[in-house]
């Protein structure tokens, strides 16, 4: 379990998350979905995101957005914005 909650205080900003399956990425948060009085299933709890670099290959069409539940996550860390 990771020691800081990912939740709704991270969205917008930009994470570098490695995920149990072994991908390093850093992305983008648009949404995080986490548990309340009316979705209770863990496999509803998680994150909509852009995918910015990624040490995997993916197929994927431009402006996609992801969707990864939070028990795939092993950690994160949050990336200072290059603006």
């Amino acid at each position: 379990m990771l020691d800081v909650q990912l939740d709704k205080a991270y969205e917008g900003s930009r994470l570098c998350i490695e995920f149990r399956d072994g991908e390093v990425a850093e992305v983008e948060i648009l949404d995080v979905a986490l548990p309340n009085k009316y979705d209770t299933t863990p496999e509803s709890w998680g994150m909509v995101y852009n995918l910015i670099l990624t040490n995997r290959q993916r197929n994927a069409r431009k402006g996609a957005a992801f969707w990864s539940q939070l028990s795939t996550i092993k950690s994160f860390e949050g990336l200072e914005d290059a603006s």
